[in-house]
């Protein structure tokens, strides 16, 4: 009966929310559409319209962040080094996903040698269940550098939620550090009730987590969408290139910016990889262009990072020019 109560509260909160905004509306005091969560389903809108709307975590996220972003400086100081290693910019890949496996497997672990231990008191089981514990506390840590090491380039209600994850996560690494401390001390019955507390509170840190990643595209390559041409493309006149100038051009659904130096035209996706920002707005020097949004770099000849955060190269195109038009054909994937 409690579970019918439960999921009827959420469809009330969801028939409230609707009838908020649709008072919201018809009052002139309509929210933006970046800060009003989807409204199905139910239980994602009620979880969503919970966290985001925590207005405290702005006044703890914004002196964090800019106290990050300047211990990492700028594109080109040798401190931004650690921040693009932190990143994954060297992997080619986020480096953030790479390590909350490990916490999220090793406790999971840790929590079935421990229904094992409470059933049977084997003392094997019981020191396997202390390395798993371990381990998941060492791949929680390398999450949490470089999962605040993502966060520090975030705005909006992204950047609320994924403090919330990350304020979640600090205090299950450090409720497990506890349960790891009593285990080892003797009094491992407590330990394992506060690892189990962790464990159910990391499930909720997950589902955040998941949804920054799968509904936010936080850390996903933003060129993954776009199309392009086996075939050359006409995409501008030839004469209408300016020596040197960023210019925005689409080339069969994917745009990509072009960038004429002599004789050399060069193209590559318009879109940063990291969080969409335009490129053909950015700056560009000696071959490279730092997007404008979040200063990731990208060399011009060949897509490649040059700095991060962006972690993804941009999908480069073949150049030739016919009849005077400037063809584009893309040459590689996402």
């Amino acid at each position: 009966m409690r579970t019918l109560n439960f999921f009827g509260d959420i469809l009330h909160l969801h028939e409230k929310g609707t009838s908020a905004m649709t008072a919201e509306v018809m009052q002139g005091e309509q929210k933006s559409w970046a800060e009003t969560p989807p409204m199905n389903p139910p239980l994602r809108y009620a979880i969503a319209r919970v966290v985001e709307s925590q207005t405290w975590l702005d006044k703890l996220g914004t002196p964090l962040q800019n106290w990050l972003l300047q211990l990492y400086g700028q594109p080109g100081q040798p401190s931004r080094r650690i921040k693009d290693m932190l990143n994954g910019t060297w992997l080619g890949h986020a480096l953030h996903p790479v390590f909350t496996d490990i916490p999220i497997g090793a406790w999971s672990g840790a929590m079935l040698l421990d229904l094992a231990w409470l059933n049977d008191g084997s003392e094997g089981v019981a020191r396997s269940a202390d390395i798993a514990m371990a381990l998941g506390i060492v791949g929680a840590t390398a999450a949490a550098v470089t999962g605040v090491t993502d966060w520090s380039d975030l705005d909006g209600t992204d950047r609320r939620v994924g403090l919330m994850h990350g304020l979640l996560n600090s205090g299950i690494l450090l409720t497990n550090i506890g349960s790891l401390v009593l285990r080892l001390t003797g009094r491992r019955r407590a330990g394992v009730a506060l690892s189990t507390i962790g464990y159910l509170a990391s499930l909720f840190s997950a589902y955040l987590g998941g949804e920054l990643s799968f509904a936010k595209g936080i850390g996903v390559n933003h060129e993954a969408w776009e199309g392009g041409s086996d075939d050359y493309v006409a995409v501008m006149n030839v004469e209408d290139l300016a020596e040197g100038e960023l210019t925005r051009v689409d080339a069969a659904g994917i745009p990509a910016v072009l960038l004429k130096q002599g004789n050399t035209i060069y193209a590559i996706g318009a879109i940063c990889t990291h969080l969409a920002g335009p490129l053909d707005e950015g700056i560009c020097e000696d071959g490279v262009v730092t997007c404008p949004w979040h200063g990731s770099r990208f060399r011009m000849s060949d897509g490649s990072v040059v700095n991060g955060p962006a972690v993804y190269a941009e999908p480069t195109f073949a150049v030739r020019v016919r009849d005077g038009k400037i063809e584009l054909r893309r040459l590689d994937h996402a």
